[in-house]
């Protein structure tokens, strides 16, 4: 399997964190022998990662400029094995990122260091269309890729 970063990236406000939190409910009730490695608080911003039969995924909703993402550095936790017993080692990260700037950068740095593939993909955003609707659509767009990543067609 490729190692891969799924980074949703987009503005402030456009859904990517409520994205990837819906994402992790689904594999979690779609997927019975998936094992949390906390049980996730939606209220909030979610780090975490589940085991899928061999398939390790690590999730980190929080990617503003100036979060846990950059000062705790998330991401390389999620990707480093040795440096995180907990989190490292997984095989896709799915994570938020802004436009540009050091977000993208810290995404672009560990899927260097770690050797991930990058797939970048947009929030689903409509300023008068109904968010929830579009945020799930996003998140079974990236249930297909896990999928298709999982299996080896990616």
């Amino acid at each position: 399997m490729n190692k891969t970063i799924i980074a949703v990236h987009g503005r402030a406000g456009e859904g990517k964190s409520e994205t990837i939190k819906k994402v992790c409910e689904i594999i979690l009730r779609d997927f019975p022998n998936a094992i949390p490695s906390i049980i996730p608080n939606y209220s909030g911003d979610i780090l975490l990662t589940i085991q899928l039969d061999k398939i390790k995924i690590g999730f980190e909703s929080q990617g503003d400029p100036n979060s846990r993402m950059i000062y705790d550095d998330t991401i390389k936790k999620l990707a480093d094995k040795e440096l995180s017993k907990e989190f490292g080692g997984c095989d896709i990260i799915i994570c938020a990122t802004r436009t540009g700037g050091m977000t993208v950068k810290k995404v672009d740095k560990i899927a260097n260091i770690y050797g991930y593939n990058t797939l970048w993909i947009s929030s689903f955003f409509g300023p008068k269309i109904n968010h929830s609707v579009l945020n799930n659509k996003a998140a079974n767009n990236i249930i297909e890729i896990v999928k298709a990543l999982i299996i080896k067609q990616l």
